[in-house]
């Protein structure tokens, strides 16, 4: 028998014995402080699997994304470039723009 934090030490040695090649993530950089999201940011950069992640984080979606999947009244529509590709193709860029230069 195996406590909570045994099996949750069991299974990161497991993650780091046989690293997957497929990694889900969900808003991975809530709660985290600045630095750590670099941190995990740039570990995310060398990741040489498939990262598939849901994230209103701006900043790190602009470092990592290579590919966008645009979910709306249940339609999926995908944008194989980066997050700018997508807001350009949208129209979303200059809607972006139009906002930092209102006033």
């Amino acid at each position: 028998m195996l406590s909570g934090g045994e099996k949750s030490r069991l299974n990161l040695i497991k993650f780091l014995v046989d690293p997957p090649n497929l990694l889900l993530m969900d808003e991975p950089t809530t709660h985290l402080d600045i630095h750590t999201v670099e941190s995990l940011t740039l570990a995310l950069e060398r990741y040489e699997g498939t990262l598939v992640f849901i994230s209103h984080d701006v900043h790190f979606i602009r470092h990592l994304a290579t590919k966008v999947l645009h979910v709306n009244a249940g339609q999926i529509t995908p944008y194989v470039g980066s997050y700018d590709y997508f807001l350009e193709k949208t129209g979303a860029l200059e809607d972006e723009r139009a906002a930092l230069t209102a006033g």
